[in-house]
């Protein structure tokens, strides 16, 4: 098909879909020649499909000779043909489609924004950014705040230079813009610049210029970012902390941070030690271990995790030292940290804790344990069973229980009748969850018990192991006279079989 012959079909098409077809149909017919052809079509075509498809046939097949109707393009209303006559003007750099699409941003819902920046930083990049710097005080707020962005695109030392003369005018935005822009630009010798606003009042300006001074990477930033440390905004000392990792990286010395770190302010405290943390400062392995006896919980949990970051995969040996604390918090943290990272000849020395006088430091040190699943711990564990101190007793009983192993179950038997209600009870209820259970009458006999919760636990025991010949002895407790015993004697007759009672008739 000749061009001739395209165009008496494309006059006569009334269907949309059709016209689309046809152009697309004749990509090697086309040249400067035939352009007017579609000009014409392009102001008349009602539908926006159509449009959009002339827009992007003539853009890719005649580029030199299409920007007039792509610059027309610009204002069509149909979303797609400007998309297409944006995109377009971009990769062909046209320098008289600059001011149209500057004047594209005036618009604060502008769909193809990215797009218009895009295009209008590839025009820009040909050398001249004049125009686009005088826009600044033609165009409204809006392509005033867009301008930054696509100065800090075009990066040359023009755009860079009136980037720095931004960041003095009183719009908040356009400064933010304008700092984030200069942030991959600026030298060294720059950061006198940012660092001024960072007393701005808007405070997006101060995260972003926060941002950028980490980028800067200069030491003069350090102390008004340690300054920041104390305020109330968290995202600004969240942001700070970052920076100042980027700077104190290529720092031997941490003096400056240590200064932070005993100030009486308790908010920079605590960023001081994440930024210990951050930068895995094994000098601060002493402080952290000191703030762990902190009446402040955060500044524990703070100091806790920052430690974890500091050792790594290897337990100093203050930490070590610190189950032999005087204070409780400080035993505590260290054996929580040994079990998370420690070998096992350094968690086995965790046992002894277990005759620890606080019951909190106990827990942890259960927990530590546990988590490991370690079952030589049990032979270990087995001789704190017969401690006659209480608690320790109580702690053994708490670790077998969470070892929850077959060599667990046989230590934990002996003590099914233990005169200490609690083990009793715990006991019962750890064994009801073993499967292989096969003698039932320690908690048949439990079910006569004079103290109630030894009586519910040995029901729930029951009612976990399933075992049909316990029904009878179950079903003769219901009269107990405890509510809450009755009740948890109902509910194992139920997990046991839903039809216990035809059971025990018809065994009758």
């Amino acid at each position: 098909m000749g061009f001739q012959e395209f165009k008496e079909n494309y006059l006569k098409a009334t269907v949309p879909e059709k016209k689309v077809d046809l152009i697309n149909s004749i990509e090697n017919l086309i040249d400067k020649n035939n352009l007017s052809f579609f000009a014409t079509h392009y102001k008349n075509e009602s539908d926006g499909e159509v449009r959009a498809t002339i827009i992007n046939f003539i853009a890719n097949n005649v580029p030199e000779a299409s920007s007039p109707i792509l610059i027309e393009a610009l204002t069509d209303n149909f979303i797609e043909a400007r998309k297409t006559a944006v995109v377009a003007l971009g990769k062909i750099k046209i320098l008289s489609a600059l001011k149209p699409l500057l004047e594209m941003l005036s618009n604060p819902s502008l769909e193809i924004k990215d797009d218009v920046i895009k295009s209008i930083v590839n025009i820009g990049k040909l050398g001249d950014v004049s125009e686009i710097i005088n826009f600044f005080d033609k165009g409204n707020i809006y392509i005033r705040k867009s301008i930054p962005i696509i100065l800090g695109k075009i990066r040359c030392d023009d755009s860079t230079n009136y980037l720095k003369e931004l960041l003095r005018k009183n719009d908040a935005e356009v400064k933010r813009n304008a700092v984030q822009a200069l942030e991959k630009l600026l030298q060294v010798n720059d950061a006198r610049l940012i660092i001024n606003l960072l007393d701005d009042t808007d405070v997006e300006v101060k995260k972003a210029s926060i941002k950028a001074l980490g980028s800067i990477n200069s030491k003069r930033a350090i102390d008004p970012l340690l300054r920041l440390l104390k305020n109330k905004n968290e995202d600004v000392r969240r942001l700070s902390i970052q920076s100042l990792k980027q700077i104190f990286v290529n720092i031997d010395s941490y003096e400056k941070i240590y200064a932070v770190a005993n100030s009486k302010n308790m908010i920079e405290r605590k960023e001081a030690i994440k930024l210990l943390g951050l930068l895995e400062d094994k000098k601060s392995v002493d402080y952290m271990i000191n703030s762990f006896k902190s009446s402040d919980n955060k500044t524990r949990k703070l100091a806790y995790n920052s430690l974890l970051q500091i050792s790594k995969d290897e337990v100093p040996d203050q930490v070590l030292e610190g189950l032999k604390a005087k204070e409780w918090k400080i035993r505590s943290l260290c054996a929580k940290l040994i079990g998370k990272l420690g070998n096992k000849q350094q968690v086995s020395l965790l046992l002894d804790l277990l005759n620890d006088p606080d019951n909190r430091v106990r827990d942890v040190t259960i927990n530590a344990l546990s988590k490991k699943k370690n079952q030589t711990y049990v032979n270990e564990v087995k001789p704190f069973l017969s401690s006659s101190n209480w608690k320790t007793k109580r702690a053994a009983v708490k670790l077998l229980i969470k070892l929850g192993s077959e060599d667990s179950l046989e230590a934990l038997l002996p003590l099914i009748d233990d005169e200490d209600l609690f083990i009793k009870s715990w006991i019962a209820l750890a064994l009801g969850k073993f499967e292989n259970i096969s003698d039932i009458s320690p908690f048949i006999k439990m079910l006569e018990d004079s103290d109630p919760k030894i009586r519910i636990a040995a029901a729930r025991a029951l009612g976990q192991l399933g075992d049909k010949k316990a029904l009878n002895s179950l079903a003769n407790s219901l009269w107990d006279d405890d509510w809450a015993v009755r009740k948890e004697i109902e509910a194992a007759l139920n997990n046991i079989d839903s039809n216990w009672l035809k059971l025990i008739k018809s065994n009758d």
